[in-house]
């Protein structure tokens, strides 16, 4: 949870998301992140990657992954993927039929692999291209 992870965690995402991608401080940190179920990966002791799950209890076809991010050095090294596999791992426990998340059309072939479909037209969040893609399970 938030509570016991978010000093592991913010700094993933800020270097990911505030510093390499210089999406506004504003836009990254959101209330969801106090409901989420949330992922690290850790090298040795050091936190390397991390994601989050938002399970929709009254909706789960809206359940949503997001706030993936990779540290730099770490990227390739299979950590990205660990994040999303225990996610829609814990997903599943929980009953989660459809994962929905928002891509960066750069890490489309990511998610791919992973057997995400894309729906609809690219659209813009925070000043990048992203293409919203669903896992049925």
């Amino acid at each position: 949870n938030w509570a016991e992870s978010q000093n592991l965690i913010k700094p993933i995402r800020y270097q990911v998301f505030i510093v390499e991608q210089q999406i506004p401080d504003e836009e990254e940190w959101d209330d969801d992140d106090f409901v989420a179920i949330h992922a690290l990966a850790f090298e040795n002791s050091l936190p390397v990657a991390t994601g989050r799950l938002i399970i929709n209890e009254t909706d789960q076809a809206n359940s949503k992954i997001g706030r993936m991010a990779v540290l730099e050095n770490y990227r390739s090294q299979g950590y990205g993927r660990a994040i999303l596999k225990k996610l829609i791992d814990v997903g599943k426990e929980k009953g989660v039929q459809e994962f929905i998340l928002h891509a960066q059309v750069h890490a489309l072939d990511f998610y791919l692999r992973d057997g995400f479909k894309p729906e609809g037209e690219v659209f813009d969040e925070v000043d990048m291209p992203h293409q919203k893609m669903i896992l049925r399970i």
